[in-house]
């Protein structure tokens, strides 16, 4: 799925962010959220897997079946994943994981995050009418981390749990671990709020939730590791929550 000219021009115009004098990071920031959302649907469409015989690991129709998923269905998701307390997102996508959603939210968390980091950053420039350059290390670093945790994290804990003979799907843990970051999109939209209290508290809140997210769905494998079970919950919440004050020092906070 290749980009169409519009959507080129508003990524051009994204990161020159200045045009003859005219701020223009948020009609960006607008344009590439409404295109985000339309990609994900045709994105949808157009990776519904085929009947393939025979494949193997090493080909692309191998991984097919994890993005045989509709649009109302990953937003189904994301929505649960903002009420971890329910804790039944694992039985839900039991015989249905994908990785589709988790791609989707990576991406999303990396534009949004640069997009209100720069704008952020802008505005205290020039409103201490200091020299204001964009930073591309902000989009590098917001995909690395992301892209990194979700993938790393997940086949840590997967090994983990194996050790423990609480054996959980690799998949599975793709996919909940890409759903338990949703929360930070609308953490990092709240990071706008310029007070540093209040994002200090926004960042414990939605770690919180994203290690609750993944420890409730998560309790079944959890209990029936025995007596090692703390381990493996403390384990869950120090890494949400370290990714959390991760993204406060270095994404939440401006520097001029």
């Amino acid at each position: 799925m290749s980009p169409s000219s519009s959507q080129i021009q508003v990524f051009r115009h994204f990161l020159r962010l200045e045009h003859k004098g005219r701020f223009l990071v948020v009609p960006s920031l607008l344009a590439m959220l409404m295109i985000l959302l339309q990609n994900l649907h045709l994105g949808l469409v157009l990776m519904k897997p085929s009947r393939v015989v025979g494949f193997t690991a090493f080909t692309v129709a191998a991984y097919k079946p994890y993005f045989d998923i509709d649009t109302s269905d990953v937003l189904e998701r994301i929505k649960d994943s903002l009420f971890p307390f329910r804790g039944s997102f694992n039985e839900k996508t039991a015989s249905n994981p994908d990785l589709y959603g988790p791609f989707w939210i990576c991406t999303t968390l990396i534009f949004v995050a640069a997009s209100i980091g720069t704008f952020v950053t802008y505005i205290a420039h020039k409103l201490n009418k200091k020299e204001w350059d964009y930073d591309i290390n902000l989009v590098t670093w917001s995909a690395g981390l992301f892209y990194g945790y979700v993938t790393i994290v997940p086949l840590v804990l997967y090994i983990i749990l194996k050790y423990f003979s609480a054996p959980s799907g690799l998949v599975q843990l793709f996919c909940l671990y890409g759903y338990s970051l949703s929360v930070f999109i609308p953490a990092l939209c709240l990071s706008l709020v310029p007070l540093d209290i209040v994002r200090w508290v926004v960042a414990g809140v939605s770690g919180f939730m994203s290690a609750t997210f993944v420890a409730l769905n998560l309790r079944a494998h959890i209990k029936s590791a025995g007596e090692r079970w703390f381990l493996i919950v403390a384990g869950i919440f120090l890494l949400q929550l370290a990714l959390s004050v991760i993204l406060k020092l270095y994404l939440f906070t401006v520097r001029v």
